[in-house]
């Protein structure tokens, strides 16, 4: 419940613990080509997915889950940051944590630092303001990006890819 979620939120932040929300916006539950019609799908399938552009009955897969999600495509990128903006606005949450960030960051088919994606994100006036940690591989050619990827570009502009966080996370 979303309510409650926001209870969650409002009682760490009392206890000054942030809330860093590990999202996946690489990838859905319909698989590949064979999967079932959940969602995207029936909307709008070359809209929301890489798909083959030779045959585009077949899904690119970057993620190791049959699809990634086309972030590149307007109403995609789109859908992307209005989710992100209402989890800071309404929610209250501090920051984020993308799965498989490099998928997130493929323009055509290479792994782009400087992708729309990423671009947004760093001129939105909401987004620009909170943290952000990427886990800098998918499972795509070229996919592992280390620490090339912009992680955290909050207000205090320093890179963190998941992996630094979580080292100096425990010391």
């Amino acid at each position: 419940q979303i309510r409650e979620f926001k209870g969650m939120v409002k009682a760490l932040h009392r206890a000054g613990i942030e809330v860093i929300l590990d999202v996946v916006y690489n990838h859905t539950a319909e698989g590949n080509h064979l999967g079932p019609m959940l969602s995207f799908k029936g909307v709008d399938n070359t809209a929301y997915y890489r798909l083959v552009p030779d045959d585009p009955r077949y899904y690119m897969d970057f993620t190791g889950t049959g699809n990634s999600l086309n972030a590149v495509h307007p109403s995609t990128l789109r859908l992307i940051m209005d989710s992100l903006r209402y989890w800071v606005i309404e929610c209250h949450v501090d920051g984020f944590r993308f799965d498989l960030a490099s998928a997130l960051a493929r323009e055509l088919y290479e792994v782009d630092r400087l992708s729309a994606f990423f671009d947004v994100i760093h001129q939105d006036p909401v987004l620009s303001q909170v943290k952000l940690i990427a886990e800098p591989w998918d499972v795509g050619p070229g996919g592992y990006r280390g620490r090339q990827l912009p992680g955290a570009c909050g207000p205090s502009g320093t890179a963190c890819t998941a992996t630094r966080c979580a080292t100096s996370w425990r010391g």
